[in-house]
């Protein structure tokens, strides 16, 4: 079992910066071995804080000389899978950030790194981490909910504050940006999405080409599942909102927007006696288990479980938290969502590496 964890990061930016910090100062036995970035500004105060970490501005460079056993990809959306897929290549365990992937093409190359290497790939969805999921997922596995049959999910953040530091925001189809949203969705819906039909508002509010207000788009699986997702990025809305609503066979479960007050995490279920009324239940983003270590930690206290599981499954030798199978069901998906968008909606079949051999 591995204890010491030589740790790299590419893309140094505020998340980057942060998760590393993240993982170093809290996580025992974890060295802060490099850090790459284009801009070497990016990295100063990491090289700071961490006295003897190698620097880099030629990814390739780190991968050869920095005897890595463990990175984080924290480079623009656009470009994660090819980073990603490098490392996995040089057998270093990676954990990426969100999408996994902007091409059907990176996920074919990603799939493929993925089973010759020898180390894994993990994606930080952090919203799978969330407390409120991990209880939507007990209650499906105790019963209590039954199976998905319709769902919605919404994520409205006005992130053109943003556009100045990140550029690829700006014209990014926010529904390519679909992780936070199918990643727990697709905790609950065990088959995959295999037909998407999407639309997209273009530019109303900035009347800017290239920018996409908002996108929504229609999911099915096989079976008849239906998954309804809207994004949008550029909006007079107040705050972030991470809005779902799963209708199953024996229930409900909703985590309601928040708007002037705090968000709320409804259920029920008719195996139990609650006269046809919600139960409300009294539980939010962060782990009980992880406490106060996490509350401090970004994303509602998600950031800190990510890099928990990470490095614990590479420790102990079990397979990766999200893998890549779970990385492409919420990723693939919003790419189609946007083809369909730029077809008018044009009704598309979701195509995944392993689709041709099952």
């Amino acid at each position: 079992m591995k204890t010491q964890i030589r740790l790299g990061v590419v893309g140094c930016g505020g998340r980057g910066r942060g998760l590393f910090n993240l993982a170093v100062k809290n996580f025992k036995d974890v060295i802060p071995a490099a850090v790459c970035d284009l801009n070497p500004s990016m990295y100063a105060s990491l090289v700071t804080e961490h006295s003897g970490v190698q620097t880099y501005t030629d990814f390739e460079r780190m991968l050869a000389e920095a005897n890595l056993d463990a990175l984080f990809v924290e480079t623009p959306a656009t470009v994660h899978a090819t980073f990603c897929a490098m490392a996995l290549r040089k057998n270093v365990f990676v954990m990426g950030d969100v999408p996994a992937v902007d091409s059907t093409a990176e996920a074919q190359m990603l799939w493929d790194a993925q089973q010759a290497s020898q180390a894994f790939y993990m994606l930080g969805a952090n919203p799978n981490m969330w407390a409120f999921v991990e209880t939507a997922v007990d209650l499906r596995a105790k019963g209590l909910l039954g199976d998905p049959y319709y769902v919605e999910a919404e994520y409205i953040h006005d992130v053109q504050s943003l556009f100045a530091s990140t550029p690829w925001r700006e014209t990014y189809e926010s529904i390519r940006y679909c992780t936070h949203s199918l990643g727990p969705v697709m905790r609950l819906v065990d088959e995959d999405l295999e037909w998407v039909t999407c639309f997209d508002t273009g530019s109303h509010v900035n009347r800017k080409t290239g920018q996409h207000d908002a996108m929504s788009a229609l999911f099915k699986t096989r079976s008849g599942v239906v998954v309804r997702l809207l994004t949008s990025f550029v909006n007079h809305y107040p705050g972030c909102n991470h809005h779902y609503r799963f209708f199953t066979t024996k229930g409900y479960f909703e985590r309601t927007p928040g708007y002037n007050g705090a968000q709320k995490n409804l259920f029920r279920s008719t195996d139990l006696y609650l006269d046809k009324r919600f139960v409300e239940l009294p539980i939010d983003t962060v782990r009980p288990e992880y406490g106060a270590a996490a509350a401090s930690a970004g994303h509602g206290g998600a950031d800190y479980v990510l890099i928990d599981r990470f490095l614990g499954a590479i420790r102990a030798g079990k397979p990766a938290p999200i893998g890549v199978r779970e990385a492409l069901r919420m990723s693939l998906p919003g790419v189609f969502a946007a083809e369909s968008a730029r077809r008018d909606g044009e009704r598309l079949r979701i195509v995944y590496p392993w689709t041709a051999a099952e």
